[in-house]
């Protein structure tokens, strides 16, 4: 009776999981159509890869990424890809060949600028002259 008991916990653990994967397919299936074709798009990978370029072709089980940096298509699976997001970030890629992603380098640009105006407004207040 337990082996009979244990067979059902696995099957519906196994069920639980693949309906799990379905569902954030098809979560990534409605964000790319969302973008569009021709859309720009960022797509991550599990293993920590990243597509970036256009959407070329959207298919029911995958769709096709015009790679800027591989210079070629590169089709994706809606189960294999982590997530995406819209657009993709241009010039100045980091040293591990990621491209900056474009909210990240506004913040770092603010906080930049804003710590050279404290720096500024410091040096103007300890002035003694």
């Amino acid at each position: 009776m337990r082996r009979f008991v244990s067979w059902i916990q696995i099957a519906l653990l196994c069920s639980g999981a693949s309906f799990a994967q379905s569902s954030q397919a098809a979560n990534i299936e409605r964000q790319v159509r969302k973008i569009g074709l021709g859309g720009n798009i960022t797509v991550y990978m599990p293993d920590g890869h990243e597509y970036y370029g256009s959407i070329g072709r959207i298919g029911t089980d995958d769709f096709a990424v015009n790679e800027v940096d591989l210079r070629r298509e590169v089709t994706l699976r809606y189960i294999e890809v982590k997530k995406v997001r819209s657009g993709y970030g241009t010039i100045g890629r980091t040293i591990n060949g990621k491209r900056v992603h474009p909210r990240k380098r506004l913040w770092v640009t603010l906080a930049v600028v804003g710590g050279l105006l404290t720096l500024v407004f410091v040096a103007v207040a300890s002035d003694k002259s």
